[in-house]
């Protein structure tokens, strides 16, 4: 399942999320190997190539989203539950038209991966260069 392609190791990527995420670092093997899983499942929402040196962050942030919504399958959908006499009520400013939106991990992602445009570019509409942030000495329009 895994891309053979990928420059980007999964222990990369999990020691980049034990670090922007201390709360899901573990030496559990159980847990690695979900960790694992569920890295080489998520490899085709990363495209390495146009993320360039910002592809490690966008998926240990994407990593970190899913183990959220993973402690909690209810975030950004619903704003109380109700469990017999007690009742939860949250204060919820997600849009639901928004999946990222729902952890602020979700979010960093969204941002990050919103700054690289992919396809046609309209002249004399945006900075001068290639496209995303410069890093990596390449090219783009940076952080707007």
């Amino acid at each position: 399942m895994s891309c053979a392609n990928s420059k980007i190791s999964n222990e990369q990527i999990l020691t980049l999320l034990f670090a922007i995420a201390p709360q899901f670092a573990t030496t559990d093997p159980v847990k690695l190997a979900a960790y694992n899983l569920l890295i080489d499942s998520l490899r085709c929402m990363i495209n390495e190539a146009a993320l360039g040196c910002c592809a490690i962050l966008a998926f240990a942030n994407l990593l970190a989203h899913y183990l959220t919504l993973q402690l909690n399958p209810f975030l950004g959908i619903s704003n109380s539950i109700s469990e017999g006499q007690l009742s939860l009520s949250l204060a919820n400013t997600v849009s639901t038209g928004n999946f990222w939106a729902s952890s602020p991990y979700g979010q960093a992602y969204w941002q990050l991966v919103n700054n690289y445009k992919i396809g046609a570019y309209v002249t004399n509409t945006r900075g001068v260069g290639g496209y995303g942030p410069q890093c990596c000495n390449g090219y783009g329009y940076g952080f707007y």
